[in-house]
This record gives structure tokens, C-alpha cells and sequence, in this order.
């Protein structure tokens, strides 16, 4: 556990450093913003979803990458492959700390859409379950930038890969704003978090409240357990 603390503060102490925390806050003021200005009241259950997979997903993928092919660069994790802390332990820090810069962005750009739109109106509040949704898509991208990006050693070479990653992940949301009504979309593991966002705004059918929960699950599992053998495999293996 000791290790664990450390590393998440050693993460938290980089990511203000790289003013991740500030581009963050940014990001989602201007998203909100912009939410709030393109999006009718009456269409949060279709906007939200679509913004939260653009902004959120989008940005905690290319956060994650270029994290690590910054401590790859800096030597970070060949020396960390021989210290104490177990890759779990690394991966369980960047999950923890990216995660939390996301649902803070997520909320971010909700709540700050959700109080312009407000103004003169009685919306309601959204549910407890746009924290769920936002929690879920921070662990899942970053699980899948994991993945993505520890076979790479630059960030030009992992920014193609990256791009087509981001964009399959992100066809959901053509479905949830009702662009393509092919619900073939939601197969894409990216899918099912956000329906937990569709339910902080719209009431949701049995079947979509075990699509969301069995779909975000699973597929969250698979992630961890795949991002921990391709960090042995091209990180721990490769510096020993």
C-alpha cells in the first residue's frame, strides 16, 4: 500500500508539472460551454453522452500516452522495472490518478453545461449515475492506452495508432445523439458507460441498465488483465 501512495503522488506531482490539470479544467469549461450553447435542454440525454465519449474518453487516451512515452523517455520505467513496485501497483496509480483528472473534467463539463441551461428553466438534476458513467470511461481508456502505448517508444509513432483507437472508440456516441440510429454501435465496449450517463437524464429500460452494467464490467476486466501482460511484455521483460 505504501508503494501504491507513492506512486499515485509521484503521478499526481508529474501531472501538475505537465499542467495537466489546468489543460484539464480548460478543456471541459470550453466543452461545457459549448454544450450548453449547441445542445436544447430537452436533448441532454442524447448530448451528454456524446460529449462525455468525445471530451472525456478522447482526452484520457491522449493523456495516458503521453505520460508514459514521457517516463519512457526520461527513463522512468526501465528504472522502475527493477525497484520494488509492482507493475500492478504502476498500473493501479495511473489508473487511480487519470481517472480522477477525468471524472473531475466530466463533471466539469455537466455540471457547467447543465447550470448555463438552467438559467430560467427547472431542469433537473442529473442522476448519480453520470459519475458512475464518467468513472467508468476513465478506467476503461486508460486501461486501453496501456495497452496501446507501451509497445511504442515515441509519441509520433504511438499518435497514428492512438487516432484510430480514439475514433472507433468514440462511434457510440453517433448513436447516442441519434446521427445512426444502427445499434451495432454499441457493441464497441465504449458504449455501455456512457448509457449510465443516458440514465442521469432519461429513465432507462431493464435491458439498458444490464447493458451498461454487464457491458461496462466485463470489458473492464478484460482491459486490466490485458494491460498487465502488455506492460510485463514490453516494459518489465524488455528492461530486464
Amino acid at each position: 500500500m505504501k508503494r501504491l501512495l507513492a506512486a499515485i503522488r509521484t503521478d499526481v506531482q508529474v501531472q501538475a508539472r505537465n499542467q495537466l490539470f489546468a489543460i484539464s479544467v480548460a478543456v471541459a469549461l470550453l466543452a461545457a460551454a459549448a454544450l450548453a450553447w449547441l445542445s436544447p435542454p430537452d436533448r441532454l440525454a442524447r448530448t451528454m453522452p456524446m460529449a462525455l465519449l468525445f471530451m472525456v474518453g478522447g482526452s484520457t487516451l491522449l493523456y495516458v500516452v503521453a505520460m508514459i512515452i514521457l517516463e519512457k523517455d526520461e527513463g522512468v520505467l526501465g528504472a522502475l522495472a527493477v525497484t520494488p513496485l509492482r507493475p500492478s501497483e504502476y498500473l493501479a496509480a495511473k489508473v487511480t490518478t487519470l481517472t480522477a483528472l477525468a471524472t473531475v473534467e466530466g463533471l466539469l463539463i455537466c455540471g457547467g453545461a447543465w447550470a448555463w441551461l438552467q438559467r430560467g428553466r427547472d431542469l433537473a438534476l442529473p442522476g448519480p449515475t453520470i459519475v458512475v458513467g464518467v468513472v467508468a470511461l476513465g478506467v476503461f481508456h486508460v486501461l486501453v492506452g496501456v495497452v496501446l502505448v507501451v509497445r511504442y517508444e515515441r509519441l509520433t509513432e504511438a499518435l497514428l495508432p492512438m487516432g484510430l483507437v480514439a475514433t472507433a472508440l468514440q462511434l457510440p456516441a453517433f448513436y447516442y445523439v441519434g446521427a445512426l440510429d444502427s445499434p451495432w454501435l454499441l457493441v464497441i465496449p465504449s458504449g455501455p458507460p456512457a448509457m449510465f450517463v443516458r440514465g442521469a437524464f432519461a429513465p432507462l429500460s431493464p435491458f439498458e441498465w444490464a447493458y451498461a452494467l454487464v457491458g461496462t464490467v466485463l470489458p473492464m476486466a478484460v482491459m486490466a488483465i490485458w494491460a498487465g501482460r502488455a506492460y510485463e511484455a514490453h516494459v518489465v521483460r524488455r528492461a530486464g
